[in-house]
């Protein structure tokens, strides 16, 4: 070998040890698509989509928080006007685009206070996968008489619903979920509650991406609440919550990837 050459090789090896000696954890494809923590300059980048009528229906704020100093704050009013075709205040992630790569895992801390969360026999979203179509959403998890619920509705006609347990108030909660979206029976949605397995469900959970006007399940957290469109109004008339420590993760993201970062929880 060339005196040129041999000192090329020793260059390169030199770079490559220098790479893994300053960032041994480098990760140059990280399974985490998107995370919010709400803590930078800008709290709510450009990815998101906002779809929020008034000034009160989405803040960042100071407390309660579940890591670090902020986390954001949803509120939703029976009179507020309608946006988006409903009664909503709600953040919506870009959804994925390739209609063969759809599994994907999401996590989220959310608090439901006390006074500003009163039980209502008429439900509310708080975290859906919608596929337009002008359809209800395909997935999505409720809230109905402080309970949680998980609806499923892998067709238009046609809905199942599996019941998640009572919301604590005034106290951070911690999901995961990971689902593998599709119109068939190799679907599957499993949810953790503070490390606890909460559902494991296997069948078809999105509709047919081949039948109707839909895309691809994108993925919205806050309040809709379906039932205060038009004039219409509940036993509830303020609906408040809370998220922080939101994250996105692709196909080859773990259980481990999407538990909550170490630091300063409250």
């Amino acid at each position: 070998m060339s005196r040129k050459k041999q000192i090329i090789l020793a260059l390169s090896l030199i770079s490559v040890t220098m790479l893994y000696s300053l960032s041994p954890r480098l990760k140059l494809h990280s399974p985490i698509l998107f995370q919010l923590d709400f803590e930078d300059n800008d709290p709510l980048p450009s990815f998101l989509i906002q779809q929020t009528a008034t000034e009160h229906g989405l803040k960042i704020v100071e407390r309660p928080v579940y890591n670090g100093k902020k986390a954001v704050r949803f509120e939703l009013r029976d009179k507020d006007p309608e946006t988006n075709n409903g009664t909503r205040s709600e953040i919506l992630f870009p959804g994925p685009d390739k209609k063969d790569k759809l599994e994907r895992w999401y996590a989220f801390a959310v608090y439901f206070p006390k006074e500003d969360f009163v039980a209502d026999s008429s439900d509310e979203v708080i975290s859906q996968w919608h596929q337009g179509g002008k359809a209800t959403p395909s997935l999505c998890i409720r809230t109905k008489n402080n309970q949680l619920r998980l609806r499923i509705n892998p067709r238009i006609k046609g809905k199942k619903v599996i019941e998640m347990g009572a919301i604590e108030k005034d106290v951070w909660q911690y999901y995961v979920i990971h689902v593998k979206h599709s119109p068939t029976a190799d679907g599957l949605v499993e949810i953790w509650r503070n490390g606890m397995p909460v559902v494991h469900y296997k069948g078809a959970n999105m509709y047919d991406l081949n039948s109707g006007d839909f895309h691809t399940p994108n993925w919205k957290l806050g309040i809709y609440k379906s039932s205060w469109n038009g004039e219409s109004t509940t036993r509830s008339k303020k609906r408040v919550i809370y998220f922080d420590d939101i994250k996105v993760g692709n196909e080859d993201a773990s259980y481990t990837d999407m538990m909550p970062k170490k630091g300063n929880k409250r």
